[in-house]
């Protein structure tokens, strides 16, 4: 007999949903509930996951094939109002419409029944009545539209607002007809540092700036000071106390980008150190800009980290990214100065200082220099380090150059602040409309006009976003053509962080693009990624782009052995858009990622891109001209296969559906791939294939003289891999009841983030581990005394692709081990020697017995364990077989 089931969709707020869930479950008490949603739901019940992001017919399949053919006896959803679940209370409507019980906010609930048309009533009258109470109530559609015909003077924020996307939309139809000018040649000038320093009535200012610039001054070098109708004697005290420093006098100020282009003509060296007056510089600051040219190709400009004064807010700090307008709020302005974080140095920013950047001179003035557009001043160093990005020529933060910054001593002497921050708006509404290409454009519009709408709609309104709103309709006629070139902006969005680290030496190099970081040793991933590049930067120069939930300054160990890191921060989110690729490969889809690879392989030019990972072969086209390796720890379709075989499940072979399409086509693409065995080799099934296999540290992990504890498992094994939790679902279910006699305890080392993981996939598997005699740890980033402590290194892996790390090691610790086939899945070991292998669950707990109560048959395991892992295992061994890959590519 089929039992029926109750569905509870939660299409409702967090704090409904425990009240709906608790009256679902009183209706029909006997009657299993199951819930549709969105999170994992409060009470344990079954979950059925809801993707806002999918199309309605695969989610309306998935709780379909959840249900099978249970009959369904009650749907029950949350009629709440501004809430975006229609589409899931849809799937109720759709399939059940008279099963459908409607619960409003107070839980009230009634059913498409002729009998419950009364409270059907009730209840379109109550929402009505909500409705017309909602429009009359201040700061509503209606009760806006009412007052402000009764202040006619209101309407003009909306009508420019909707003057501002009417001129947004002709000027994206005009740049997509524009034909750029095409740029001048660039001039061959001799080496040296020119340094432009415009000055208004700043004597006193120079007086301070000087001291600290002239003292690094290079012999090839000269500084030049535009006195910019200065009345304080500016350049009489320069002739009489510096006669070293050029002066360009004008007789009347002729604004900021007037007076820099007059000194950056008059410039005779290669690289062009722009200065504001109001500087105090640190020593090594010009050393360490100049520094940075040759490390980076086309660089167009290097600019410095900017401090204040002690006690004055740090407003700037060079560091000057765009941030999308998804991860800020509509009252930040898009354009912004991120802190440095310890330890970074060149990371890419979208433009450089207008203060205190050295940049490229032929390229200065390939570019014309500074647009004289932007009066009285600011925007013209974001409009240039834009144009200079559009052709490829990238700006880049050097935090090692040093200086103080003594903000707007020179602009507040004529402008007051209101109106600096009313010229900031305007002319950045200029640039856009002058200085980007149409997708640029359709980007940043739209997001700059809906800002500048939402702060002049406060009710005390912002000037400056006002005015800026009100002048927005000129964009068609700022509009300029501006050269399409390589996407940048999430390369200076702030997401990418790069560290240099140990000094490169003469010798080819290898590009490292992993989805973890490789150390600490968290995951047999690590482990392997770690040991052989310690093993490879004997040999090559190694550069290594990984993703990172918080950019911070990596590992000591990894910057020994790279040459450069470059960290990309991971912007993780359930709602990951639907591609027709595996959730997991969208999980690190990144235009920052594929940006900062690309830029990456043009700075280092590694002979080998190595791609860690089956979801980080997305990124073999950035990677080109390097060769491409993808390094298979698992096959992913024989892992998935393997769980359709235990258990056939509709997201399961969606996803093995998925996983087959983008694999197979990631093997064409690359050219060569790395498994871990010679059974993953085979089932590749192309020349291209070479089993590179799973090592251990044979000098950290060795055996120990100590006696274990008496009865003590061991299983290792991160939660965040779905395969460890259903190995220990296996055991405790099949194995651990029969192992009560000899009173055991089970030691779990789960990982970081272990609860969020078995929550995560509470749907597919459920593991209780409050039991007694059990010990759950997190993240362990020692487990030798782990291995020592233990009788018993388990591996009950009902499915595994890849080979099992943990198995060597606890091998190279001289450890007993109990498995499953599937845990040593790959690996060419033998039971009785190496191990005992158990396929039931009976059989591994008298396996299991049988060691605990058996020390010296235990014994002998133990030492043929430690022989073979140090015969075949070795990284040593291992890390040749690599090098002699990277040699055949190269």
């Amino acid at each position: 007999m089929t039992l029926p089931v109750k569905l509870a969709f939660t299409s409702g707020s967090d704090d409904l949903i425990p009240g709906f869930l608790d009256e679902m479950a009183r209706l029909f008490p006997d009657v299993e509930l199951m819930v549709v949603s969105e999170f994992p739901p409060p009470g344990g019940y079954r979950w059925i996951p809801y993707a806002p992001k999918r199309p309605f017919y695969l989610n309306d399949q998935r709780v379909l094939a959840a249900i099978g053919n249970r009959p369904v006896i009650l749907a029950g959803i949350i009629l709440q109002p501004n809430m975006p679940y229609w589409r899931m209370r849809w799937i109720a409507w759709k399939n059940w419409p008279f099963r459908v019980a409607a619960f409003n906010d107070n839980m009230g609930h009634w059913m498409l029944r002729p009998q419950q048309l009364p409270i059907i009533s009730r209840h379109l009258l109550w929402r009505l009545r909500n409705l017309v109470v909602s429009q009359t109530m201040a700061g509503s559609a209606t009760y806006t539209l009412f007052w402000r015909l009764r202040h006619p003077r209101a309407f003009r924020r909306p009508v420019y607002a909707l003057a501002a996307r009417l001129a947004g939309s002709v000027t994206q139809r005009l740049k997509q007809f524009q034909t750029p000018a095409i740029d001048p040649p660039l001039q061959q000038l001799p080496a040296g540092t020119s340094v432009v320093i415009p000055s208004y009535n700043g004597m006193h200012l120079l007086k301070t700036l000087l001291p600290t610039l002239l003292p690094q001054m290079p012999e090839n070098g000269e500084v030049i000071v535009v006195d910019n109708g200065s009345t304080d004697g500016t350049a009489q005290w320069l002739q009489t106390t510096h006669p070293s420093v050029k002066a360009i006098v004008i007789r009347e100020g002729l604004g900021f980008a007037r007076a820099s282009n007059l000194g950056i003509e008059a410039a005779r060296f290669n690289r062009l150190l722009m200065l504001n007056n109001d500087m105090v510089l640190e020593p090594g600051f010009v050393e360490a800009l100049n520094e940075a040219f040759p490390s980076v190709p086309e660089l167009f400009g290097a600019t410095a980290q900017i401090f204040f004064p002690e006690g004055v807010r740090r407003e700037e700090t060079g560091k000057a990214v765009r941030i999308p307008a998804s991860r800020r709020t509509l009252d930040d302005f898009a354009v912004r100065c991120d802190l440095p974080i310890d330890g970074e140095n060149h990371s890419y920013v979208l433009y450089g200082s207008g203060g205190c950047t050295l940049y490229d001179t032929a390229k200065m003035r390939a570019l014309g220099g500074y647009t004289l557009d932007y009066q009285p001043a600011y925007v013209e160093d974001l409009d240039l380090g834009f144009r200079a990005w559009q052709r490829g020529w990238p700006t880049i933060f050097v935090a090692s150059a040093k200086l103080i910054h003594f903000h707007r001593q020179t602009n507040k002497k004529v402008f007051d602040s209101a109106l600096l921050d009313a010229t900031v708006e305007r002319n950045y509404l200029r640039f856009i409309a002058s200085s980007t290409t149409a997708a640029e454009f359709a980007e940043l519009w739209p997001e700059a006009v809906a800002r500048l709408n939402h702060l002049a709609a406060r009710m005390e309104p912002v000037p400056s976003a006002m005015a800026a709103l009100k002048a927005a309709w000129r964009a068609p006629w700022q509009s300029n053509p501006a050269v399409t070139g390589a996407p940048f902006l999430a390369l200076t969005s702030g997401e990418v962080a790069v560290f240099p680290g140990c000094k490169p030496g003469n010798k080819k190099r290898i590009l490292i693009a992993t989805p973890y970081m490789p150390f600490p040793l968290s995951h047999g991933g690590a482990v392997r990624m770690y040991n052989l590049m310690r093993r490879t930067a004997r040999e090559y120069d190694q550069v290594l782009m990984v993703f990172a939930d918080e950019l911070e300054k990596p590992p000591q160990e990894l910057l020994d052995i790279c040459v450069e890191v470059v960290c990309v921060r991971r912007l993780g989110s359930h709602l990951r858009p639907y591609t027709g690729r595996p959730e997991v490969v969208e999980e690190f889809a990144s235009d920052a990622f594929t940006q900062a690879l690309a830029a990456t392989v043009r700075k280092w030019q590694p002979t080998v891109a190595q791609l860690e990972f089956t979801q980080m072969a997305q990124y073999a086209k950035a990677a080109h001209p390097a060769k491409t390796i993808l390094v298979e720890h698992d096959i992913t379709l024989d892992l998935y296969g393997q769980l359709l075989a235990e258990n056939e499940d509709w997201e399961l072979r969606r996803q093995w559906e998925l996983w087959k399409t983008f694999e197979t086509a990631a093997w064409a693409e690359v050219d060569s791939v790395v498994t871990m065995s010679e059974k993953d080799r085979q089932s590749v099934a192309l020349p291209k294939a070479v089993a590179i296999k799973n090592g251990v540290d044979l000098e950290r992990f060795q055996p120990s003289n100590a006696e274990p504890d008496q009865t003590r498992l061991l299983f290792i094994g991160s939660f965040a891999h779905l395969p460890n939790l259903m190995a220990l679902e296996f055991f405790l279910r099949e194995v651990w009841p029969h192992l009560a006699p000899i009173n055991p305890i089970l030691h779990v080392i789960a990982g970081s983030r272990h609860e969020y993981f078995m929550d995560l996939y509470r749907d597919r598997v459920t593991v209780n581990l409050n039991q007694p005699n059990i010990e759950l740890e997190g993240f362990v980033s020692d487990v030798r005394p782990a291995y020592r402590q233990a009788t018993v290194v388990i591996a009950p892996l009902v499915a595994s692709a890849g080979t099992n790390i943990k198995i060597i090691e606890a091998m190279a610790m001289g450890r007993a081990i109990v498995s499953t086939p599937a845990g040593i899945n790959g690996l060419d070991l033998i039971s009785g020697r190496d191990l005992l292998v158990a396929a039931t669950g009976t059989a591994m707990a008298s396996a299991i017995a049988g060691l605990i109560r058996d020390p010296a048959s235990r014994r002998i395991l133990e030492l043929a364990a430690r022989e073979t892992a140090v015969r075949e295992y070795s990284w040593d061994a291992i890390a040749l077989e690599q090098l002699k890959l990277y040699s055949a590519l190269s």
